[in-house]
C-alpha cells in the first residue's frame, strides 16, 4: 500500500574593566550630562552582555546582536550554534551539530545570510539555506539577525537577515592575539576531536595613515556518530491475515553512523584609514567543511510479498516473506566557501558614498560516493514494541547470518555543484534638514549576478558475475544501542572487492539513465534601486523609503521520459529512456516599502513599530528544471520534480516592541509581529493534472503518484517575543529570551482530499526559548546555557492529518567553565548536549525517526594579549 505525503523541503579578559555608559536616552544631550553618566565596574560576562544590549538599543531597527566576546563564553563551535542562543532564533541540527538556521519560526530557506555585506552563496545542491555551520566561529567580530529592513538592505528576507562580521583590526586596541588549542571527546562513539585556532591583529602607522590588519585561522577534526531508528514511510491502517487490525509502517530501518568532520577557517583583513572618515578595504574569508560518513543500515522492508501482515496489534506487528536489506553508504563531501569584499567610504563634508564590489563562491563535491547492498528474503520479520523506538525482531536465525545475505546493488555516484554570485553596491548618503530636523538622504543601487550549477552522476550496478555474500565482506556485529543490529559491512574489504572487479560488473542502463539526467544550471541576476530617509525628532527618530528590485531568472535542465517508443526531438540515453532539454525563463520586479519607528519614551524605555514588505525566492531544488527522481515499475509511476516557474514567497510585515533598559546592568523587551505571506509554496501530488507522457512516453500508466512544488495558497505567522538580562553585583548574570509563534497555511487541496485543508507553517517551531544563568568572580567563569525548541510540523499526510510527521521538542543543555591567569593564560572546559537529549520526529506517537548523540566534552587553553 502507498499513501501520498506532503513532504516540505524547506530542512575580555578576566580583569576588571572600568566601563562608562550612558543611562539615559540617546538624543537626550539637553539633559545635564552629569545625570547622564555613571561609572559601573563590570567584568567579562557582564561588559559583553552590555555590548550587545546598548548595540541593539542603538539600532534603527529590531535586531539582535552577539559580539565574539560574548560568542567566546558559551561552548559553540560554529556560527549556527552561536546563533541558536539569540531571542528568536532555532536551528536545525544534523548529527547533532547545528548546521541551518530559522528565524521566528520561517523556515532556513527564507532568511538571507551576508559576510561583511555580501550574500553567502549555499554549497548544497537544492537550497538556498546556507548552512553556517562551516563558518568557524573563531573568525568573527559579530552576529547581527535583523528581524526588521530598512530599504538599503536586500528584500530577500521574510524570516531575518543574518550578517556575519568578521575581525577588524581597527576596531582594536593595537596589537591583539590570540591562540586555542582543545581537545573534544564524544561519549557515544568514544573519539577524539583535537581543535587549533588562532587571530592577530595590528595597526601600523603609514605616513598619517593607518593600517590594520586582522588575521584568523581555525582547524579542527571532529570524531562523532549517532545512532538511529526512523520510519521510510508513514503509518497506516492494515487488517492481518489473522483478521487482527492496528496501524504499521511498511518499511524501518536501524542505522549506526561514524563521522568526521573536518573545519578549516581562514580570514585575511585588511583596512586603511586615509584620514577621518575616509577608509578603503579588503576583507576576505575561506572555508573548508568536509564530512566524510560511514552508515551501515538494515532495512526491514515488511511487505516484500505481502500486502497484508500475518498478526497486529497496538504495539507488534509480523510479517511473513519480508526482506531485510544490509547497506552500507560510504560517503565523503568537502564544501569550500570563498567570499572577497573590495571596498570604501568616504565623508565630504555633508556628502559620503560607500560602494564595495564583491565575488563570493561556494561547491560542494561528492566524489565516489558508494552505496552497496545486500539482500536476504523469505523472513519472517516485524517488531514486539512501536513507539519511539521500535523494538525489531527476526524470527529466523539467518538473519544474523552474514553467508545468508545476497550482493544485491552498487550504486556509485559523482557529484558537484557550484554557487557563484558577483555583487556591486554604490551608496550615497546626505546630511540635509527636514522641517528643522536633522536627517539623513540614502539613496543607491545593488546589483548582483548569480549562477548555480549541478552536475549529478550516477552509476548502477545490479549484476557481479558471481554469488558473493555479505560473509565475504562481514565486519562483526555493530556495536548498537537501540537494538539487535547483526552483522555490519567491512569498508576496507568491500572497497578492495569493487575496486578489482568492477570492470565485471554489469550496470543497469535504465536507472542509470534515469539517475544520472539530473544535471542543471540557474541563473539569478537581481538589480536593485532604493532611496530613504533618516529623520531624528530629539526622542524619535523615523527610517522610511522604498527599494525596487527586479528579478531575471533562467533554468537549464532536462526533461527524461522512460518510453517504449522514441520520442521526437529526445537523445536516446539508454534502451527506453530519452531525454530533451529544458530551457525556462521567468522575470518580475517589485517595490518594498517600509518604515522603521524608534521612541526613546524616557531615558529608560524605548518604543519601536515598524512595517515592512520582503520576498523570498524558492530554493533551488525546488526550481530544478531537471526531476530528481523517476520510477516507473508495473505501470507504478512515481517522480519527484521541480517547477523552475514559481513565484517568489511575498510577505508584508507588522512589528511593535516595548524595550526597558535599567540603569544598571539590565534589560526588558516584549515584542509582536504579524506576517502575511502571498505564494506560499508547498510540495504536492500533481497527478490529477499532469501529463503521464512527459515522464513514460507512449506507456500505460496505472497508478501514478507526481510530487511537485506548486504555489499554494495564503500563510500567516503572528507571534511574541520576549527577552531579559539581569546582572547582579554578587557576579551572577541571568540572560532569557523566547519567542512564541502561532501560523496558519493553506495546502489549496478541496474538499475532496478528505483532510483539513489548513496546516501550521512548516518548520515553525510554536516555542523557541534560551536561558542562561552566568557567573564571574575573580578569575573564575560558568555558563550554563539551555536552548529549547518547541514542535514543528515537517511534513503532511494528503489523506489523513492523524499521521502529519511532526518533531519533537527539543530541549539541550550545555556548560562552560573558564579560569584566567594574570599572564593571559585561560584554560577552560565544555560540556554539550548534557542530557543527552535525542532528536524525534513523531506520526501520532508513532515513529517517524529518533537518533542519539550522546554528551561531548571539550578542554583546552587560550592564550591572548592582555
Amino acid at each position: 500500500m502507498t499513501r501520498s505525503v506532503l513532504n516540505f523541503k524547506l530542512v575580555a579578559p578576566l580583569a576588571a574593566a572600568v566601563i562608562s555608559i550612558n543611562a539615559g536616552a540617546q538624543n537626550s544631550a539637553q539633559e545635564n550630562e552629569s545625570t547622564l553618566m555613571e561609572t559601573i565596574v563590570v567584568t567579562g560576562q557582564a561588559a559583553n552582555a552590555r555590548s550587545d544590549i546598548e548595540r541593539q538599543r542603538a539600532s534603527n531597527k529590531v535586531v539582535a546582536v552577539q559580539t565574539s566576546e560574548a560568542i567566546g563564553e558559551l561552548p559553540d563551535a560554529n556560527v549556527t550554534e552561536a546563533l541558536q542562543r539569540m531571542s528568536g532564533v532555532f536551528i536545525a541540527r544534523d548529527q547533532g551539530e547545528g548546521r541551518f538556521v530559522g528565524v521566528r519560526g520561517i523556515d532556513p530557506n527564507l532568511n538571507a545570510s551576508t559576510i561583511n555585506g555580501m550574500s553567502l552563496p549555499a554549497p548544497e545542491t537544492g537550497s538556498r539555506a546556507v548552512a553556517l555551520d562551516v563558518i568557524p566561529s573563531d573568525l568573527l567580530a559579530s552576529l547581527e539577525v535583523f528581524k526588521t529592513l530598512t530599504p538599503d538592505m536586500s528584500a530577500d528576507s521574510i524570516g531575518g537577515a543574518i550578517e556575519i562580521k568578521s575581525i577588524n583590526a581597527l576596531e582594536k586596541d593595537g596589537q591583539t592575539y590570540k591562540v586555542t588549542i582543545e581537545n573534544g571527546y564524544g561519549e557515544l562513539q568514544g573519539e577524539n576531536s583535537p581543535k587549533i585556532a588562532g587571530n592577530y591583529t595590528n595597526k601600523f602607522d603609514l605616513n598619517g595613515r593607518t593600517l590594520g590588519i586582522a588575521l584568523a585561522a581555525s582547524h579542527q577534526t571532529r570524531k562523532f556518530g549517532s545512532e538511529n531508528i526512523e520510519t521510510d514511510g508513514v503509518w497506516e491502517a492494515f487488517t492481518a491475515l489473522d483478521g487482527s487490525e492496528g496501524v504499521t509502517a511498511a518499511e524501518i530501518e536501524q542505522r549506526d553512523y561514524t563521522v568526521t568532520r573536518e573545519r578549516t577557517g581562514l580570514a585575511a583583513n585588511f583596512d586603511l584609514e586615509l584620514s577621518q572618515g575616509q577608509r578603503i578595504y579588503l576583507h576576505s574569508l575561506y572555508s573548508d567543511f568536509s564530512d566524510e560518513e560511514q552508515r551501515q543500515r538494515n532495512s526491514y522492508k515488511l511487505d516484500e510479498e505481502n500486502d497484508d501482515p500475518d498478526s497486529i496489534s497496538a504495539t507488534a506487528v509480523t510479517w511473513s516473506d519480508a526482506a531485510l536489506e544490509k547497506e552500507l553508504k560510504d560517503r565523503y563531501e568537502e564544501q569550500e566557501i570563498l567570499s572577497l569584499v573590495l571596498g570604501g567610504e568616504h565623508d565630504l563634508d555633508k556628502w559620503g558614498v560607500e560602494y564595495a564590489l564583491g565575488f563570493s563562491h561556494a561547491e560542494e563535491s561528492e566524489p565516489h560516493r558508494r552505496d552497496t547492498t545486500f539482500v536476504q528474503e523469505g523472513l519472517q520479520l516485524g517488531y514486539t514494541s512501536a513507539g519511539k523506538i521500535p523494538q525489531m525482531f527476526a524470527a529466523d536465525a539467518s538473519a544474523l547470518d552474514a553467508a545468508s545475505y545476497a550482493l544485491d546493488e552498487l550504486v556509485i555516484e559523482d557529484n558537484f555543484t557550484d554557487d557563484e554570485e558577483v555583487s556591486f553596491r554604490l551608496d550615497f548618503r546626505r546630511d540635509i534638514e527636514v522641517a528643522g530636523n536633522p536627517s539623513e538622504l540614502k539613496f543607491g543601487v545593488h546589483e548582483r549576478r548569480r549562477e548555480k550549477t549541478g552536475d549529478l552522476n550516477a552509476t548502477i550496478y545490479d549484476g557481479f558475475g558471481d554469488d558473493f555474500t555479505l560473509a565475504d565482506f562481514a565486519n562483526g556485529n555493530i556495536d548498537y544501542g537501540l537494538g539487535t543490529f547483526g552483522p555490519g559491512i567491512h569498508r576496507g574489504a568491500l572497497n578492495a572487492f569493487i575496486d578489482a572487479n568492477i570492470g565485471n560488473f554489469e550496470i543497469d542502463e535504465t536507472d542509470t539513465a534515469l539517475d544520472s539526467a539530473r544535471d542543471y544550471v540557474m541563473n539569478e541576476d537581481i538589480s536593485a534601486l532604493y532611496v530613504m530617509n533618516d529623520i531624528d525628532f530629539g526622542r524619535a527618530n523615523v527610517v522610511y523609503g522604498v527599494r525596487y528590485e527586479s528579478t531575471e531568472f533562467s533554468a537549464e535542465g532536462y526533461r527524461v521520459a522512460e518510453s517504449g517508443e522514441p520520442i521526437d526531438g529526445a537523445e536516446e540515453l539508454a534502451e527506453d529512456v530519452y531525454v530533451t532539454a529544458a530551457n525556462y525563463r521567468s522575470d518580475y520586479s517589485k517595490l518594498f516599502p517600509s518604515v522603521n519607528f524608534k521612541y526613546d519614551y524616557t531615558d529608560n524605555i524605548v518604543l519601536r513599530a515598524a512595517y515592512t514588505e520582503s520576498l523570498s525566492r524558492p530554493s533551488f531544488g525546488d526550481l530544478n528544471p531537471s526531476p530528481a527522481a523517476i520510477e516507473f515499475d508495473d505501470g507504478e509511476l512515481e517522480v519527484e520534480a521541480g517547477n523552475p516557474l514559481l513565484d517568489p514567497y511575498e510577505a508584508r510585515n507588522v512589528d511593535v516592541s516595548f524595550e526597558y533598559y535599567a540603569d544598571a546592568l539590565g534589560m526588558f523587551s516584549v515584542g509582536a509581529f504579524h506576517k502575511q505571506i502571498d505564494n506560499f509554496v508547498v510540495t504536492a501530488d500533481v497527478s490529477s493534472i499532469t501529463d503521464y507522457s512527459q515522464y513514460v512516453g507512449s506507456l500505460a500508466v496505472e497508478e501514478a503518484e507526481i510530487f511537485q512544488p506548486i504555489n499554494g495558497d495564503q500563510a500567516t505567522l503572528t507571534g511574541a517575543e520576549l527577552a531579559w538580562t539581569r546582572g547582579f553585583d554578587n557576579g551572577f548574570l541571568l540572560r532569557a529570551n523566547a519567542t512564541f509563534t502561532d501560523s496558519e497555511a493553506s495546502l489549496g487541496l478541496g474538499a475532496e482530499s478528505g483532510r483539513s485543508d489548513k496546516v501550521a507553517l512548516p518548520s515553525q517551531a510554536d516555542v523557541v526559548a534560551n536561558f542562561i544563568v552566568g557567573y564571574e568572580r575573580d578569575a573564575l567563569s560558568l555558563r550554563l546555557s539551555t536552548a529549547y525548541k518547541g514542535e514543528r510540523l515537517l511534513e503532511v499526510d494528503l489523506e489523513d492529518e492523524a499521521f502529519d510527521l511532526y518533531e519533537d521538542r527539543h530541549m539541550q543543555v550545555d556548560l562552560s567553565a573558564k579560569y584566567r591567569f594574570d599572564n593571559g593564560l585561560q584554560v577552560f572546559f565544555n560540556a554539550v548536549n548534557l542530557t543527552d537529549e535525542p532528536f524525534y520526529a513523531n506520526r501520532r506517537g508513532y515513529n517517524g525517526q529518533y537518533e542519539e548523540y550522546g554528551p561531548s566534552y571539550v578542554l583546552g587553553v587560550t592564550f591572548s594579549s592582555l
